[in-house]
């Protein structure tokens, strides 16, 4: 049985395209997938991603247990920083990619892969409970919810709702209402804008707010399709295809969270020993020059010689042609052609620098 979000009731009334994803009820499109993506990139479009798990660590030892469990630096952030990291496990692979926040001097916050959720709270609190971290764990499963305002106009538009956000700089997070309403500045688009997490209410009325004081701005919903497509654009990962537990973080585009000269982190040892290692592989982005859209799983070969397989593909709206991300059992460099199989066909590629379309702060 799939769960639903709170806002569920509304991608109804908007004639949404309903799917299953990772457990819930999501709107894959509205109007269509290459009309959403436009508007984000051009305007502003607003997505529930209220699937997406809420975790709140508390407690003297709560920085000291992030820090241990994330490739990423968490120790010595300000207060309202966000930092995005991977999370491994005790032989280098990926538990999950996630954002940390810090609220407060031992007050965190962590938004988790909605498929990922209940597998990520189990793990942070194993650690907790084997390194005898002085925290408190609580999963905000219930009654929570996710907006993601992203695109130009995302800016002029929240900035009049709520002034304090005029001066939220990218990768921060602020706290109103008493901690009722938290707005962060990051995303998943690469077009710049916010997230606004609050209970179920609280997600309902923005919804409708941001839908109605938008459309002087272009506002669309936006469902995960173009969602999709805006994330590809930008070459990141997408957990259970660049990263999962047997791809690990420095074998993919998120490589460069893994801070080496940290004292120590969970799975470090292990991404050690794989970094002198023959079976090391390499991620990078690449465009198809054939008139053929590439899809996770498609072999990659290099003077006829299998190297490796695509772990995403799509259409690029914005470029207007077939681009992906591919692992690599060899290294290679921007500028280099080889062929991946699609279906039946050989078609020719060419290795491309990330991000794929320019990236707004």
């Amino acid at each position: 049985m799939t769960s639903k979000t709170p806002l569920y009731d509304r991608h109804t009334a908007l004639e949404a395209k309903l799917a299953p994803f990772a457990g819930w009820e999501m709107p894959i499109q509205y109007k269509g997938i290459l009309t959403e993506h436009r508007a984000v990139r051009e305007h502003v479009g607003l997505f529930d991603v209220s699937h997406m798990g809420q975790i709140m660590v508390d407690g003297p030892d709560a920085e000291q247990l992030l820090d241990y469990v994330s490739t990423n630096r968490i120790s010595g952030k300000v207060p309202g920083s966000a930092t995005y990291t991977v999370w491994c496990d005790e032989d280098g692979g990926s538990v999950d990619d996630v954002i940390v926040y810090k609220i407060a001097d031992s007050r965190y916050f962590v938004v988790v892969n909605a498929g990922n959720r209940d597998k990520d709270y189990a793990h942070l609190t194993a650690q907790a409970r084997l390194h005898h971290f002085n925290v408190d764990i609580r999963p905000l499963f219930s009654n929570r919810g996710i907006l993601s305002l992203q695109g130009p106009s995302s800016f002029p538009l929240l900035n009049a709702l709520i002034p304090e956000t005029t001066s939220l700089k990218p990768m921060h997070i602020i706290s109103l209402d008493g901690g009722a309403l938290l707005v962060s500045r990051t995303g998943y688009t690469g077009a710049g804008g916010f997230e606004i997490y609050g209970s179920d209410e609280t997600i309902i009325k923005w919804w409708d707010l941001l839908l109605d004081k938008g459309k002087p701005y272009g506002i669309l919903p936006v469902g995960l399709g173009a969602r999709d497509t805006l994330r590809l654009e930008m070459g990141f990962a997408l957990y259970g295809h660049e990263l999962t537990e047997s791809i690990a973080p420095s074998e993919s585009v998120s490589a460069w969270t893994i801070k080496w000269d940290k004292q120590d982190f969970l799975g470090k040892k292990a991404l050690e020993y794989l970094e002198k290692s023959s079976k090391k592989r390499y991620a990078n982005g690449v465009k198809i020059l054939d008139k053929a859209i590439m899809r996770q799983g498609c072999p990659i070969m290099k003077e006829g010689v299998s190297i490796g397989e695509a772990t995403s593909g799509g259409f690029s709206p914005t470029l207007e042609c077939s681009i992906g991300l591919v692992l690599s059992r060899t290294p290679l460099q921007n500028g280099d052609l080889i062929d991946v199989q699609i279906r039946s066909n050989i078609c020719q590629a060419r290795v491309e620098e990330l991000p794929f379309v320019r990236k707004i702060a």
